[in-house]
């Protein structure tokens, strides 16, 4: 599972269609991360995990 901050979902999605892989799913939080607060980061973190939860049951 791939996560980035949305300045980087561009660069993301580019790398992933170079690889070969146009479709690949990854999730994307606000940016920045680095300077948040705890609970600004829990709040991230239950996104993340809500983005990651039909990525990861897909059969």
């Amino acid at each position: 599972m791939v996560l980035c901050t949305t300045p980087f979902e561009v660069t993301a999605r580019n790398i992933a269609r170079v690889l070969g892989l146009p479709s690949y799913p990854f999730l994307t939080v606000q940016h920045p991360i680095g300077s948040c607060t705890l609970p600004e980061l829990k709040e991230r973190a239950e996104i993340a995990y809500r983005q990651a939860l039909p990525i990861l049951l897909q059969s």
